[in-house]
């Protein structure tokens, strides 16, 4: 369109006539410039296109009285605008920016309609770089669109910003400038971002102010239109953005009145539309890209003219003036400041100051930076300048100087009268550091100086380059006069932030004064400090910095007096508030002397409320917010007193009304309260208080890290550290939360030793690792601080003492340990009164060695005994995200890497000076790195890649190392092994050290060595992690994420799911369910939850699993799946959040997380490819239905209750259909569950499912034994651990058999204690009225609790009205064939009742297969419970040479941790001449190397000699049951020898005759030499060889770090006269001093008492061993002072001369008196033998004190044969000693049993 246009224009304008126009290609007239109201380019020359403008009748009559006050912040501000003047928003959350796109989508919601009488259209979209897309389209369409962005966010924009440029398309976006992720991650202001975008041909307009941002977001609105040049319109992220000011706005109606008339019709003529096509984009070739390029230079000629123009048109209807440069200052000034941003209105204040002292000083405000007016800018400029600052809020490290400065010098150059003058540049606020006047003044001090620094830095200390100005020491006020100020120093969901934005709103919107607010936040997301600045006047205020002057401060927790020199920024006079339980005396000792001092000096008006008691009072608890904002009006007088009370009652309405009337009642009756009475009380402070001195001082810690940079850092003083304590590059140390003790929690847990279980919830739950379970050694016991109360510890902890301790100045006080606990054992308690003794407690704590190693660290409970390596993060209270996080360092912490998307995880995990990572006793943990938000999942797939390839070096290098024996044989065994192991788990911890150590000693001798020691970091199997929240994982890294899981590297991926983005603070994600209420979501999603696990599943090849605190176990089991797994894993858990809403609060995390389980809502299931390769479902659905109301679940949560409000129509139906898609996702796991590779039922539907229960194996091996016979009589059968299932589901189970062993003294394996557990909970009568079942227990006869586990799982299910099929069957360790015999016996019982038919014989199909593979390298194995013991002193025999029993004592060096009562488990080895033999007899080569492809569950070596799997792996000299011959007959050929077989097989009186004489399994195949199974079939029916238990000898208190067995090396003769010696027998018999066996450590039945309590102990034998080493540890406690109980020791063998066992050490404990001994040697006398029981008989009276009336123990180890006569003996002894009846004497034998007092360990 051609200049004329203007005047066709309002001609038009006039006539309300429709104009067209066709842009021809002609030779007329002058192209279109700048200045003209045209949009667009003129089209290529050969294409016709018409333009139909339609352009309305419109007053613009400026009407600057339509503007109307309000108190704003900088967001709202800009948002008001852009809302105003646009079509469309696409927006994507990112601090600071993320509030504009809220209040635009939240307008939406509420249908406000834009200047042009429509409802913006506000989409979220995927990623910024999404929305610049969208946006682009949406120009291109012809709509007005915008967007809102900042930081990395606007980087992602840069394509297409060139492309919008480049298409001339009119557009704003606003931008919160923030700095960019370098070095570290800064959420705060900086120009690094805006001036990252300088060169994509967007015009970039700047504000100063809050006002500003309303101001210069029309200007740019308007100039866009005019000359089609799209505009980036910005301002200072936080400072700018997040300030509220009581701003002049104008309305709607005013703002349209300002918009161009034409130049939106001339956009939308231009759009893509069919009716008139063009194509826009094209590709260009070389021979006019150019030229193109150069044709759009008419549009930025006059921009600058265009943008000056615009503000000269604006500034009536605003009634202020702007300029796109501003003058202020001196008019001869010859100092002159150049910068942008809120710096401006700083640098202002300081001129105002220096000018009227007299100085010749200005400065250069700049608005609009692009494009640059060179013109414009000399013009402004005095001429009598001489130097010039230009001050950037950006660092360009490889440029002669930042942008500005840049500018500045290139304009000067232009103007030969301007080239004298002197320009340097310097850096301020960057990261959004506090710019004060002092920091103006010392700029201009540093400009007049004779050499002013160059490239100069204000506001930090560098003295590493020397950059840093000096600071002016002199604090100046350059407010406005009768400006008050106030400071409010709160904890982070206290409410105080909330308050004071309220506060100012109050005075704003309700007086004529002028307000500002600004607020502070420290790290910490929840819980952490807050200042809030606020300032009141009666003119406006535009100081951009703290408040350092204050009439009044506000202290809401008293904590804060100790940390914070809030006092250095009250004035003279002023007034302070202090949140306190305090009483004056108490404040004489808590609060600091300099604190003091100051009271007194300043004259302070001191003023003490305790808040919470009163809060408490009114039920509002923590939530002191309004009282002390009541406190503030009361005192401040900032408003009549009458009307603040109103104004604050009316707020609370407007406030708290959507959470209840209850709720305001309660509120406005504690402000109420304030006004009426006399809170808050005045401190009367004493005279002495203006000299007081500290008595004592902050305690250092001696790490110089935490001294001299995290504790400033704590205390708000970081801006103080100096450059030189930074370490470049951003790294900083792990491990420092620990030191940071912020004891913000009101109430801590308190443990209730009587009630726990030692289930561990307690610690799984905890967000911040601050409650822990502590395992101690009766030793350590001793040494405890009284408070600390521990309690016997149960199962691998037998004989130790356990305790739950809690941190209480970490700890935040959530409450979710108590709540979850099951066992109410935990209760809150008051943090005043508790955290100092709590605290030593703790202290004491953590010094106690961590015994992770003595339990299953990949259980759900014995994951909590592992250290957490994630320890008090600065999450919120009640996290959900941080528990997943903590397990995953307590399963794999030492050896992991985690790649950490930006958003909560990051905040809270990276923050730098408070690192939660930690590490372990060996400084092994966590190594933790973020990138960016959306390239995570490449970020971690690079450093995986980069380990890979690095390891695989490694192991190149020892491969080598091996084959060419550069080392000795204990270091290439090691290698060796290593090689073996590399990539497996964890296994390489165990000898890692080993294999440094060696290293490090023998490195000389050979490179390989040496670069193998080089590279020891890597010895590890490095387990790379990559984390990050729904958002990031769905939406902006979803890309990436899709394609690391595709690309099947071994990586693992743990989605923190809250289904919404909660670090920038709970906008919509493609995570958030339909009907949910989000930001951007506010009438509830319409959309269905993105399925991302099921998009992963559709791979194949990626292990994937759904997890939930709300199933602990299931969690756990995931998590160690997900790591094992050779290939990219999934990891998907729920984290309920705290922008949930959970009306029950955050403390019911647990529970609502189990309600998501069982209501369908979050269902839990595992996919593992693995299962797909052994021909199983991968899929397992571990939520097996749907059970809870789902509509109560979601009315427990604001974000659900909240779309009836939003959405009062649609909310029912957007539930129903929620409903409606959980239902059809559950039945479509349902039937995934049962896909093509799960095995079919059997034809009548019978199914079974098989539970076990099993702590050695035995119960579990019957199972699966079970499971085949089932199989065979055409059941579908599941076979899983009681601990595996959920108790809910037997209901629906139809039939269930149940194989539960006994452990100890009646307690329950580990696997079926949650079973347990759960099945004891209250239950519907007749809840089980559909199960049948059966019970089989296996047990020990000996013991008083035989089967114990087995009978109360059977009388439960009956109580529960299940119907029993058969009796419940025992199998008892003493039989004949053990529990086989009572097996046998009962199973036939269940075919009968279950009437099925006689299976058809078959034999079974093998779970491995077998490949000779000579070129392979053999493995050295070892079982994965073994760990290696040296043996001291080889077997020396304690008994006669020529005597025919030998009972040897061993001493071992061992680091493993053991209890007094454990046993030393011993893995035998055969007698290679035994195998060798047998092997030549089978025709197998001992020599030949096999590779073994394992399907099944069993532990077998991967690659072996034949040799070495039948010495060390496989039990060949072990005892075949019946089961072995009926297998074994499917391969005789001889057919004599297979009748035989199949009759052993039945349990005849010959399979009778085998197991007395003992055969083993290479008798029965010599015995049987027509039957020769295959290799593979011949691994698959020997079993593994098994430790063989001995009681452990030694007390660690006694001899650390050495165990001691005592040991009978046992020899027999059987019927036929055959020798025969047990295998760990024979190995045993011939150790040598210094040979290395392996070992484990196994807890025992036996659990001793406290050492006050009697204690009665009757041993046989080697049965001595556990009571020696008893006596041991009492008689060590005797010599440290200790008091000791009473001991008995009842002791029986043979002989007195050959067997009477360690007599020496048992007469010494005699002679101290520690002891009294009884020996009963039965063969002495042949005439009158005397057994143990006997004797006990004899000592009735001592039996009845020590047992009955004193409460002692009694303690039974040896032969079976003796258990039960002793029981007999202890009644007849309560008979005789006590009087009392039989019955009563039994009832006293079987509460000794109950109570734990009677032990047995017997064989």
């Amino acid at each position: 369109m051609k200049q004329s246009v203007r005047p066709i224009i309002s001609n038009v304008l006039r006539k309300e006539v429709a104009l067209y126009s066709t842009i021809i290609g002609q030779d007329k007239g002058k192209e279109p410039t700048g200045r003209t109201y045209t949009s667009g380019p003129k089209p290529a020359s050969h294409i016709e296109v018409p333009h139909h403008v339609t352009v309305p009748a419109t007053d613009r009559t400026p009407n600057p009285d339509a503007q109307f006050f309000q108190s704003v912040d900088g967001s709202q501000a800009t948002s008001h605008v852009a809302y105003a003047l646009s079509d469309t928003a696409f927006i994507y959350p990112i601090t600071p920016s993320s509030v504009m796109g809220e209040l635009a989508d939240v307008w939406m919601a509420q249908g406000r309609k834009n200047a042009f009488g429509q409802v913006v259209d506000v989409r979220e979209m995927q990623s910024e770089a999404g929305a610049a897309g969208a946006l682009h389209g949406a120009l291109a369409a012809g709509a007005i669109a915008t967007t809102f962005t900042a930081s990395q966010g606007l980087l992602l924009m840069i394509p297409n910003m060139y492309k919008i440029a480049g298409e001339l398309m009119p557009s704003v976006i606003h931008v919160a400038a923030r700095e960019l992720a370098g070095h570290a991650l800064s959420i705060f202001g900086g120009h690094a971002d805006v001036m990252a975008v300088r060169q994509t041909g967007w015009a970039m307009l700047c504000s100063h102010t809050v006002q500003q941002s309303h101001d210069m977001a029309l200007i740019s609105h308007v100039a866009t239109l005019k000359s089609s040049i799209p505009f980036v319109h910005f301002f200072d992220g936080f400072r700018t953005s997040h300030e509220v000011n009581k701003i002049k706005m104008l309305p709607y109606a005013e703002l349209k009145k300002l918009v161009p008339p034409g130049t939106m019709e001339q956009h939308w003529a231009r759009s893509l539309n069919p009716m008139h096509p063009t194509i826009r984009g094209t590709n260009q070739s070389a021979d006019i890209y150019f030229q193109n390029m150069e044709s759009a230079n008419q549009y930025y000629t006059d921009l600058a003219e265009v943008v000056q123009e615009t503000m000269d048109e604006v500034a009536p209807y605003i009634g202020r003036h702007y300029k796109i440069f501003e003058y202020v200052g001196a008019p001869d000034a010859e100092e002159v400041t150049v910068l942008m941003g809120s710096g401006a209105t700083t640098v202002n204040e300081a001129v105002d100051l220096l000018v009227k002292r007299g100085k010749k000083v200005g400065a250069v405000l700049v608005h609009l930076y692009r494009p640059w007016s060179t013109k414009a800018f000399e013009k402004v400029l005095p001429k009598t300048v001489k130097r010039i600052a230009a001050l950037d809020r950006c660092k360009e490290v490889t440029a002669l100087g930042e942008p500005l400065y840049l500018d500045v010098s290139a304009t000067l150059n232009l103007f030969p009268e301007r080239q004298n003058v002197k320009v340097i540049g310097g850096r301020y606020g960057l990261g959004s550091k506090d710019f004060i006047p002092e920091h103006a003044l010392a700029i201009y001090a540093n400009l007049a100086s004779e050499n002013p620094i160059q490239r100069f830095t204000v506001g930090i200390t560098d003295d590493v380059t020397g950059t840093s100005v000096p600071f002016v020491n002199e604090r100046v006020d350059t407010l406005p006069e009768g400006t008050r100020q106030c400071v409010f120093w709160g904890i982070g969901s206290d409410g105080t932030v909330g308050a004071n934005r309220s506060a100012v709103r109050i005075i704003g919107d309700n007086s004529d004064l002028m307000v500002q607010a600004y607020f502070q936040f420290d790290a910490f997301k929840s819980g952490g400090v807050t200042s809030s600045h606020l300032r009141f006047g009666p003119k406006p205020i535009t100081a951009q910095y703290l408040v350092t002057n204050a009439d009044y401060i506000a202290c809401h927790f008293q904590e804060y007096v100790k940390r914070f020199d809030m006092l250095d920024a009250i004035r003279e006079g002023g007034t302070f508030v202090l949140n306190s339980r305090w009483t004056t005396e108490d404040m004489e000792k808590e609060i600091p002397a300099d604190f003091r001092r100051n009271v007194a000096q300043k004259k302070v008006r001191f003023y003490n409320v305790d808040a919470r008691k009163i809060c408490d009072s009114f039920g509002l608890g923590k939530r002191i917010n309004m009282l002390m904002q009541a406190c503030f009006f009361k005192l401040s007088g900032v408003l009549p007193l009458a009307e603040a009370q109103r104004l604050l009652n009316e707020s609370i309405v407007h406030e708290y009304g959507k959470k209840g009337g209850k709720v305001v009642e309660m509120n406005q009756a504690v402000v109420n309260a304030v006004f009426a009475g006399d809170l808050p009380q005045e401190v009367q402070v004493p005279a002495a208080w203006a000299n007081a001195v500290d008595t004592s001082t902050r305690t250092p810690t001696g790490i110089e890290f935490v001294d001299k940079i995290m504790r400033p850092l704590m205390d708000f003083k970081g801006d103080q550290l100096p450059v030189s304590v930074m370490t470049p590059g951003g790294t900083f140390p792990v491990g420092t939360t620990q030191y940071a003790k912020r004891a913000i929690a009101a109430f801590i847990p308190q443990w209730i030793p009587a009630n726990c279980t030692q289930c561990n919830y307690c610690s799984y739950v905890c967000p911040h690792a601050t409650i822990r379970p502590f395992v101690l050694t009766d030793q350590e016991v001793q040494l405890a601080p009284e408070s600390f109360v521990t309690r016997k510890a149960k199962g691998d902890y037998q004989g130790m003492n356990f305790r739950i301790q809690v941190a209480p100045e970490d700890c935040t006080g959530c409450q979710v340990c108590v709540e979850t606990c099951p066992d109410d054992a935990l209760e809150m308690t008051d943090a005043f009164t508790a955290t100092p003794v709590q605290r030593t407690n703790w202290e004491f704590a953590i010094k106690v060695p961590n015994r992770g190693t003595m339990t299953d660290r990949y259980s759900l409970k014995g994951s909590q005994f592992q250290q957490p390596l994630l320890e008090f993060s600065g999450a919120c209270e009640g996290c959900g995200e941080t528990p997943y996080v903590k397990l995953l360092t307590q399963l794999f912490g030492e050896r992991t890497v985690i790649a950490n998307a930006t958003g909560c995880s990051s905040i809270w995990g990276g923050t730098a000076g408070l690192a939660p990572y930690t590490t372990n006793a060996k400084g092994q943990g966590p190594a933790w790195g973020n990138s960016l938000f959306e390239d995570n999942a490449e970020f971690g797939f690079g450093i995986a890649v980069a380990n890979a390839q690095k390891r695989s070096r490694v192991r190149d290098c020892i491969l080598q190392a091996v084959e060419k024996k550069v080392a000795d044989e204990g270091l290439t065994t090691l290698l060796a092994q290593w090689l073996q192991d590399w990539n497996t788990g964890d296994k390489t911890l165990k000898y890692q050290d080993q294999i440094i150590a060696g290293l490090a000693q023998q490195r000389s001798k050979d490179p390989l060595l040496e670069q193998i020691y080089g590279m020891k970091d890597m010895l590890p199997n490095i387990s790379q992690w990559i984390i990050g929240g729904d958002g990031w994982a769905n939406d902006i890294g979803f890309g990436g994420l899709d394609h690391v899981l595709a690309s099947g590297q071994n990586l693992n991926v743990l989605v923190l799911d809250t289904e919404m983005y909660s670090n920038t603070g709970g906008q919509a994600s493609k995570s958030t369910h339909m009907a949910s209420v989000a930001k951007f979501a506010l009438g509830g999603k319409r959309t269905n939850k993105k399925n991302l696990t099921e998009m992963a599943m559709s791979y194949g090849n990626v292990y994937v699993a759904t997890v939930s605190h709300g199933n602990m176990a299931q969690c756990v089991k995931a998590f160690v799946e997900a790591e094992s797994y050779d290939g990219p894993s999934l990891i998907v858990g729920y984290a309920p959040c705290i922008e949930h809403g959970l009306r029950a609060g955050m403390a019911r995390m647990v529970q609502e997380s189990e309600a998501a389980i069982a209501t369908g809502y979050w269902p839990l299931y595992r996919f593992d490819p693995r299962l797909a390769t052994e021909g199983k479902n991968p899929f397992q659905l571990d939520s097996k239905r749907i059970k809870g109301n789902l509509q109560e679940y979601l009315d427990r949560q604001n974000r659900y209750v909240n779309l009836k409000k939003n959405n009062p129509k649609g909310a029912d139906l957007l539930k129903s259909q929620m409903a409606d898609n959980i239902t059809a996702r559950f039945n479509r796991y349902r039937r995934m569950l049962e896909g093509p590779n799960t095995k079919a039922a059997a034809p009548s539907g019978n199914h079974v499912t098989i539970l076990y229960g099993s702590e050695t194996g035995n119960s579990e091996g019957l199972a699966k034994e079970l499971a085949t016979d089932f199989e065979r009589r055409e059941y579908s059968v599941a076979v899983q651990a009681l601990d595996d299932i959920d108790v809910a589901d037997l209901e629906n189970m139809g039939f269930v058999v149940i194989a539960v062993s006994t452990c100890g003294q009646g307690q329950f394996p580990r696997n079926s204690q949650l079973f347990w557990r759960e099945l004891q909970r209250d239950k519907p009568e007749g809840w089980l009225k559909n199960l049948k079942y059966t019970v089989f227990g296996l047990g020990d006869s000996t013991y008083y609790f035989y089967c114990h586990t087995a009978k109360q799982i059977d009388a439960r299910l009956a109580a529960l009205g299940a119907q029993r099929v058969v009796p419940i069957g025992f199998g008892d360790d003493g039989d004949e064939d053990m529990f086989h015999t009572g097996f046998n016996n009962w199973i036939p019982s269940v075919w009968n009742e279950l009437k099925t038919k006689t299976p058809e014989e078959a034999l079974f199909t093998p779970s491995i297969a077998v490949q000779l593979t000579p070129n392979a390298t053999p493995q050295d194995f070892h079982f994965a419970k073994s760990t290696p013991v040296l043996s001291i002193t080889g077997a020396e025999r304690i008994t006669p040479a020529d005597h025919t029993r030998n009972f040897v004592t061993i001493r071992w060096k061992t680091d493993l941790s053991y209890q007094v009562g454990d046993s030393l488990g011993v893995f035998p080895e055969n007698t290679r001449s035994v195998v060798e033999e047998f092997l030549q007899y089978y025709g197998l080569n001992p020599k030949d190397v096999i590779t073994i492809e394992n399907k099944g569950s069993r532990e077998l070596p991967h690659c072996m000699a034949v040799g070495d799997l039948f010495t060390k792996v496989l039990d060949i000299l072990g005892k075949p049951n019946n089961r072995f011959y009926k297998t074994l007959s499917y391969f005789a050929v001889d057919k004599a020898e297979k009748e035989r077989l199949l009759k052993i097989a039945e349990m005849g009186p010959e399979y009778s005759n085998i197991l007395s004489e003992m055969y083993h399994y290479a008798d029965i195949f010599h015995m049987f030499p027509s039957a020769r199974p295959t290799l593979q079939y011949l691994i698959e029916m020997i079993p593994n060889i098994k430790p063989r238990y001995y009681s452990i000898s030694s007390a660690p208190i006694h001899t650390p770090g050495e165990v001691h067995s005592l040991v009978l090396i046992d020899t027999w003769i059987t019927l036929s006269g055959k020798h025969r010696t047990g295998l760990t027998c024979t190995m045993l018999e011939h150790l040598q001093a210094g040979q290395v066996v392996d070992g484990c450590i196994h807890p025992t039945a036996m659990e001793f008492p406290d050492h006050e309590k009697p204690v009665v102990m009757c041993a046989m034998g080697s049965g001595l061993a556990p009571f020696v080493a008893f006596l041991r540890e009492r008689s060590t406690l005797r010599k440290q002072g200790k008091k000791t109980g009473n001991m008995a020791l009842y002791f029986g063998n043979r002989y007195e001369k050959t067997e009477f066992l360690m007599k020496e050490e048992l007469k010494g404990h005699i002679n101290d008196g520690l002891l009294t001994l009884r020996c009963a040697f039965s063969r002495d006398d042949p005439k009158k033998k005397v057994y143990v029981q006997d004797l006990i008989k004899m000592d009735e009276k001592m039996m009845y004190d020590y047992l009955v009336v004193q409460k002692g123990s009694m303690y039974c180890c040896g032969s079976r044969s003796f258990i039960k006569p002793v029981q007999e003996s202890l009644k007849h002894c309560f008979m005789k000693a006590g009087g009392l009846t039989a019955e009563q004497a039994e009832n006293e034998v079987i509460d000794m049993f109950t109570t734990g007092r009677y032990n047995i360990e017997a064989w």
